[in-house]
């Protein structure tokens, strides 16, 4: 699964891949305080940058739809088991709060090592 949604004008996504590990990343859009030398040939040049998800001015806007996209897939596809990371030291704590909100709302066990989550269905 892909999705892409924006906030304050950056083209975020959102992918689920084939072994349900969860990536979010910045794929599009201009930063308002990103200011690329513009090419004076170039009259139709959009700036594109990749990067994480904290170069937002609105970051909790950005971790709500996340979580939003997350629970859609998870109610509608209900998979055994999924994993997310989080990427820098200051997410852990976040990422341990929502793991937990997620394991409670929709019945997984879940395990953290090293900043990787790792969630799955007892038998």
């Amino acid at each position: 699964m892909r999705r892409q949604f924006s906030v304050d004008g950056l083209i975020y996504e959102l992918e689920i891949a084939s072994d349900n590990s969860v990536f979010v990343g910045l794929t599009g859009g201009a930063s308002p305080a990103f200011q690329p030398e513009p090419d004076p040939f170039d009259w139709h040049a959009m700036p594109y940058l990749t990067d994480d998800t904290a170069t937002s001015r609105y970051p909790l806007r950005v971790t709500r739809k996340v979580i939003a996209l997350i629970y859609e897939w998870l109610g509608s596809e209900r998979p055994n088991h999924f994993g997310f990371s989080a990427s820098t030291e200051r997410r852990l704590s976040l990422y341990s709060r929502v793991a937990k909100e997620i394991a409670k709302r929709f019945g997984y066990s879940w395990h953290q090592d090293h900043g990787r989550f790792f969630f799955y269905r007892e038998r």
